[in-house]
């Protein structure tokens, strides 16, 4: 009996020995025909648009509401968003009807200049540098049951502050674009993060593959009309549907006058379509792209054609807030032997555009203020090209803290009074407790103290300021100012005091 019980022990731990350490949970993504699964006792919560209710709790402690989170996760496709807080990671995965997506709907279907061009997208030029995102490492890679995602490693600004960094995997499949989206916050991304990344992304799945519908007329420019030219023809060219018909339709500004140019794409879908300005003018182009069975494409040109005109395409300029500490100015033009000169603030700084006829200039905006921007290009024979642009850098608090601890000072409140010729126009920092505070005529007048003893705060600072700085008096606070000599007035008893003098360049919580 003892050896049949042993015998059964035995076997039961050998099928124990096969089942896996730890199960896993899957879940089904119903609308984009996909599934994953996570690994046990690594992600809490893990919100669904199904369950988010069931969350409501959580997510007041994320400081929003349900309504909020629902009109998000619908907003930004979001099918799963998982947190790993013992790591600093929230793994998102969304699936989104973008352009992308219905343009392209399956990218595995599509040829590999097409696939070369949507990776390009995610680059310094593309559409998601406008939404705050920085790709430093983006291929393509093509796995076994799952078909082509790219690797993406990136880092997310918020309003000009650095949000997070990490690891994504992208794809555009059954009409969505589908991005597994692993987000590192307050600190750097290391080898775990990206690991933890793929043991998730292995048990991704297409629980099936949508048949590729008759797609969209597309049409890809690999040249395009000019904004500006300075010659009478140019020659538009790029790839659509095979034998598609394009018709140009050009329209002079000044007279209304019509001109029509066609062009028939080939059995690849290249196309050449030249043009041809009747006159110097402004013209607005159309350009209709034709096939029988799909709805027609169109495109609008604006063009300016002036001999003697040097041409210039601006593809980075300020738009009024910079937001980076350093700005890039870009361009190019079609004029060879043209020389651009920068000026900013009365800096200038003159280069000769290269031979490939782009150009551009970086320039610092670390500093809080008004940039006056002023871009002029040159070229023996030709009307110089002047372009005016006014920037403005405003740092968020956190950021301005930053600037100023670099060249903050802090001598002892005995060498500053005893010394302050020596500090006068200098910037110094300063922690204390506000002792008083009231607005004087245009101005904010402070007292920050500096100690406390038993009879009372002592090493008082005068501070003034501009507005109100939004500390209610016994704040702890920080102090960053320009020390502007002492301050000589009477106190509230009437007797004479001097006190240092600061104009507050920002107060910060101690």
């Amino acid at each position: 009996m003892r050896k049949r019980v042993f015998s059964l022990l035995c076997a039961l731990l050998m099928m124990m020995s096969f089942l896996p350490a730890s199960a896993a949970e899957s879940f089904q993504f119903e609308g984009v025909n996909a599934a994953v699964s996570l690994p046990e006792g690594v992600y809490q919560p893990v919100l669904t648009p199904a369950n988010l209710k069931d969350n409501e709790a959580f997510i007041q402690q994320q400081g929003g509401t349900l309504a909020a989170w629902q009109a998000d996760f619908e907003a930004r496709g979001i099918l799963l968003q998982a947190y790993d807080t013992a790591n600093n990671r929230v793994l998102v995965i969304t699936a989104l009807q973008d352009v992308d997506g219905q343009r392209l709907f399956d990218i595995n279907e599509h040829t590999p200049d097409v696939r070369a061009k949507y990776r390009v997208s995610h680059g310094g030029s593309g559409a998601y540098t406008i939404l705050g995102y920085r790709y430093d490492s983006i291929s393509w890679k093509s796995f076994k049951n799952i078909g082509r995602f790219l690797q993406l490693r990136y880092s997310y600004r918020l309003n000009g502050e650095l949000a997070r960094r990490g690891f994504q995997r992208r794809t555009i499949r059954n009409g969505y674009t589908i991005t597994v989206d692993m987000q590192v916050f307050d600190r750097q991304l290391t080898a775990r993060d990206n690991a933890a990344l793929n043991k998730v992304f292995d048990t991704f799945t297409f629980t099936s593959i949508l048949p590729v519908p008759p797609l969209p007329l597309s049409l890809d420019e690999t040249v395009t009309a000019p904004v500006e030219t300075s010659k009478p023809n140019f020659v538009m060219k790029g790839k659509t549907k095979p034998e598609a018909n394009l018709r140009a339709v050009l329209m002079s500004f000044s007279t209304s006058a019509t001109k029509v140019f066609e062009a028939k794409a080939n059995k690849s879908g290249a196309y050449s379509l030249p043009i041809e300005l009747p006159s110097q003018d402004v013209y607005v182009m159309t350009l209709t792209v034709q096939s029988a069975g799909l709805e027609d494409l169109n495109r609008s040109y604006n063009i300016r054609y002036q001999a003697g005109l040097i041409p210039v395409s601006l593809t980075s300029v300020p738009s009024g807030e910079l937001l980076e500490d350093q700005f890039v100015l870009a361009g190019s033009t079609t004029e060879s032997n043209v020389k651009a000169t920068l000026t900013v603030n009365g800096k200038e700084t003159t280069k000769n555009v290269a031979r490939n006829g782009t150009f551009s200039f970086t320039f610092d905006t670390k500093e809080e203020g008004t940039y006056t921007i002023r871009l002029v290009l040159t070229k023996k024979g030709l009307q110089d090209r002047v372009f005016n642009y006014t920037g403005v850098r405003v740092l968020s608090p956190l950021a301005r803290e930053e600037l100023l601890k670099k060249s903050a000072l802090s001598p002892s409140y005995t060498e500053l009074t005893q010394n302050p010729n020596m500090y006068d126009g200098k910037m110094l920092f300063y922690q204390g407790t506000l002792v008083a505070k009231g607005n004087d005529a245009d101005n904010w007048v402070l007292r920050l103290a500096l100690n406390k003893t038993e009879s009372g705060f002592t090493d008082i600072l005068y501070i003034t300021s501009d507005t109100d700085p939004g500390f209610e008096v016994n704040s702890q606070v920080n102090i960053y100012g320009l020390m502007e000599g002492m301050n000589v007035a009477p106190d509230a008893q009437g007797n004479e005091e001097t006190l240092p003098r600061i104009s507050l360049s920002l107060m910060s919580e101690k």
